[in-house]
């Protein structure tokens, strides 16, 4: 497994970080095998993972209380990533967040703590000092932030960079490409990236929109009609299934799947850290390991580049997956 070191510190991660945003049953994911999840996280250390990301808000807790079972007596091996809610971003509850995680995680540091959402209520170079006084006091050994847009970023870098942004990207998502990406590039951020497959869309799981379930179908590329969304906006649901015919076409012309081909053409981005990738067992996870290894052809990251063109002026700048540009959390 090919390793790198997160941006100013001495934290040596995998390429391939393990998701835990679905280790845990959920309205998003549906129903989980705690016994299934477990021996996936065991396979990813085994393969040479040693990089995992949760989140308080997973499963409400329940994620970074699972993994605390796969870091129990191993965790020497293991790189954990974990993350503020957005309701306790204000500088007061962000210690007591933390407290609460590493409780749950059943650890005396936090690898790497983030920012999951900014709150539009409290300025981010405020909640951003109190990260870095849990920085200051050993709690965590570096600290970064998700989903955070250029204006924040320059916020907080007024105070001292963030080591990571972790941001979703993958073939059907390419907004960050507009703005926060070249940033954080130019700036040595390190990126993250989440949704590599977007929610199953880049695992060829669905033939159309209509087969797509709604608890994954909140995402702008569906229409405002779908039960559980709320940007408000038309969505771009023809742009989206005509980019996974065409992405389709190219893995046929390669004889690959296209889960292999979603994450080769991630592998082939520059200024990527690690990318993180939710898996159900230990095939999953072996499938998705070698695939980082298998590298793409540069016309086929071409072409599926322009599969997916339309797709991204469609979707525009904005790179928040659930709100409209009104209410985008990406600042």
């Amino acid at each position: 497994m090919k390793t790198t070191t997160l941006p100013n510190t001495e934290i040596t991660v995998s390429a391939l970080a393990f998701g835990c945003w679905g280790i845990t049953s959920d309205f998003h994911w549906g129903s989980r095998d705690e016994e299934e999840s477990l021996a996936a996280m065991y396979a990813a250390l085994d393969a040479g993972v040693n990089f995992f990301d949760t989140a308080e808000a997973y499963g409400d807790g329940n994620s970074e209380k699972l993994l605390a079972k796969v870091a129990d007596g191993r965790r020497d091996k293991m790189v954990i990533a974990s993350k503020v809610k957005a309701d306790s971003m204000h500088p007061n509850e962000i210690p007591k967040a933390c407290e609460r995680s590493l409780k749950r995680l059943e650890t005396d540091y936090i690898d790497l703590y983030q920012t999951h959402w900014t709150d539009p209520k409290i300025p981010a170079a405020d909640s951003w000092g109190a990260m870095l006084r849990l920085k200051e006091q050993g709690k965590v050994r570096a600290v970064g932030v998700c989903n955070m847009g250029v204006g924040h970023l320059s916020e907080v870098c007024a105070q001292e960079k963030p080591v990571t942004n972790q941001l979703p990207y993958n073939l059907l998502w390419r907004c960050i490409e507009h703005e926060t990406l070249p940033t954080c590039r130019e700036q040595e951020i390190g990126v993250l990236v989440y949704s590599p497959l977007m929610h199953g869309l880049l695992a060829d799981k669905y033939q159309s929109a209509a087969e797509v379930p709604d608890g994954r179908a909140r995402s702008r590329h569906f229409n405002a009609e779908r039960k559980l969304a709320r940007h408000g906006e038309a969505g771009c649901e023809e742009e989206a299934f005509a980019a996974i015919s065409s992405i389709r076409e190219v893995c046929r012309s390669l004889n690959r799947t296209m889960a292999d081909v979603a994450l080769a053409w991630l592998a082939a981005q520059n200024g990527l850290s690690s990318v993180i990738v939710g898996v159900r067992n230990k095939d999953q996870l072996a499938e998705n390991t070698l695939t980082l290894e298998n590298q793409l052809p540069n016309d086929a990251v071409q072409k599926l580049n322009q599969a997916t063109d339309a797709l991204n002026v469609a979707l525009g700048p904005n790179a928040d997956m659930w709100q409209g540009a009104s209410g985008s959390r990406f600042r």
